[in-house]
């Protein structure tokens, strides 16, 4: 019965803080909505990766868009607030035939250091992206390619979308 009671209240103790963590990452960027696997691949399709360049995926979530990234023979980085999401991440690297090409840390996408990044994956908030965009202007190298979920960067023209899955791609900098 005592280990019944202490399963049950440990259950209870870790969805409590998966709740709390949800909570917070709507408040700082955006809950965790994993984007499905058919816009997954839209997203990566759009990348144009080539084997060696370097993806990263703020908001990584369970780690989908870095596994199909790292098929495609990019080296990715997942960023993610919530250490729950980035420990199951991190375990599936460790055992997916990608362990050298998936990386995940557990932190905060607003001090991301993105600056070698050929690509990033975002699927933010839309009252996030204006912010996310400065984040990206102030690290970014020419040439690079920021691929979003659903939302749009003002200002900016997509040089390829897929609108069927509701996907845009940027190339930095954006043409003026």
């Amino acid at each position: 019965m005592d280990l019944v009671f202490f399963l049950l209240s440990t259950g209870i103790c870790l969805l409590g803080f998966e709740i709390l963590w949800d909570l917070f990452g709507t408040w700082s960027a955006a809950p965790y909505v994993p984007s499905t696997h058919p816009v997954c691949r839209a997203m990566v399709a759009l990348a144009d990766l080539k084997p060696g360049m370097k993806a990263y995926d703020l908001g990584s979530g369970d780690g989908r868009l870095l596994f199909l990234a790292a098929a495609g023979g990019a080296e990715t980085v997942g960023i993610d607030i919530n250490p729950f999401l980035v420990i199951y991440s991190k375990t599936k690297a460790l055992l997916s035939p990608f362990r050298g090409k998936v990386r995940v840390r557990w932190g905060n996408l607003w001090r991301a250091r993105v600056a070698d990044a050929d690509v990033v994956f975002v699927y933010l908030m839309p009252y996030r992206m204006a912010e996310l965009k400065r984040l990206l202007e102030a690290q970014l190298k020419p040439g690079a390619v920021v691929v979003s979920n659903a939302f749009i960067f003002e200002n900016w023209a997509p040089f390829n979308e897929d609108k069927e899955h509701g996907v845009y791609a940027y190339r930095f900098p954006p043409p003026a």
